[in-house]
């Protein structure tokens, strides 16, 4: 078994229908397609989900790595503490993913201890909400958190986390939460710059075409210009997906929804890792079901 998909995700509380209510409707494509990752999850059937957050604790110079027993949460500063959700960890994997970075020479530091229960942060809460509320049984969880360093050392640690995730005895699901520009338009939560709609069009275009270096190497001024908060989750996404091609499996982007309706960009997508890995390992993504190629969500507003 192996690593069997990866997907894309926004994470604003307000999707989450017990939070958003009537709300909702202006979201509609974003709801709608993470409600197809939730299908597409159930047809990956992984074992563990490895999530990296951008809200997850955040160390300067140093990658996140946790090592709880357990994670839980609640909607409760958002007004629904009745929806909570809690998963069980997998430290071994965990660990595992520690020592490559380490023995790579990847700084990288636990963000919970082994033994711990972590609590969940809103940019994990609400894509796992839609992940796992379909999954016939439980999946473990792994949470990941980037730092301050360049972007290519981000890349670098991706490609880690592939060599490592290719190689495990589970299924696993990567999956990079991330919302792009908070600055499309005046009253956005980190004020409006016109240059958040070009950088989120240009985070659309490239993911779309599947174009990850083009993706890398958008101008740095206007990803600071955007007000971001997840250009680095894709900067390691992108190192996982290197590591699967490496070994001879066929990764495919589908761009599934990009809307930015109250200044914040959210794109929802997937990796699709299919194929069988050199040296004759089980193909990725085996077992997994048709799902529709029609994409409900697809809907593109650029600020």
């Amino acid at each position: 078994m192996t690593l069997v998909g990866c997907f894309t995700a926004p994470h604003p509380p307000i999707i989450v229908p017990e939070v958003g209510g009537p709300s909702l409707a202006e979201a509609q494509s974003t709801v709608q397609a993470m409600t197809e990752l939730g299908r597409r999850a159930v047809l990956l059937a992984p074992d563990t989900i490895v999530l990296m957050s951008p809200h997850s604790p955040l160390a300067r110079s140093q990658m996140g790595m946790s090592l709880a027993a357990a994670y839980q949460g609640s909607m409760a500063y958002f007004h629904a503490p009745q929806v909570r959700l809690r998963l069980e960890g997998d430290p071994e994997l965990a660990m595992a993913l520690m020592d490559a970075a380490r023995a790579h020479g990847v700084p990288v530091i636990a963000t919970a201890s082994a033994g711990e229960v972590m609590e969940l942060d809103h940019g994990a809460m609400v894509p796992l909400l839609y992940l796992t509320r379909e999954l016939p049984r439980s999946a473990r969880l792994v949470l990941l958190s980037f730092s301050f360093l360049s972007l290519e050392e981000h890349v670098r640690y991706g490609e880690i986390i592939g060599e490592v995730l290719l190689e495990t005895p589970r299924r696993v699901v990567y999956v990079a939460s991330s919302d792009l520009s908070h600055r499309l338009i005046p009253g956005a939560p980190a004020g409006y710059d016109p240059r958040g709609a070009v950088f989120d069009r240009k985070v659309a275009e490239t993911f779309a075409a599947g174009d990850w270096e083009a993706l890398l190497t958008i101008e740095p001024g206007l990803v600071s210009a955007a007000g971001e908060c997840g250009y680095r989750s894709l900067a390691v996404l992108s190192g996982v997906v290197a590591a699967a091609r490496k070994v001879g499996l066929h990764t495919s982007n589908q761009l599934l929804s990009y809307e930015g309706p109250w200044g914040v960009g959210y794109l929802v997508g997937e990796v699709e890792v299919t194929g069988e890995q050199s040296g004759g390992q089980e193909k990725a993504g085996e077992g997994r079901g048709e799902h529709s190629e029609a994409h409900p969500g697809e809907k593109q507003r650029w600020g």
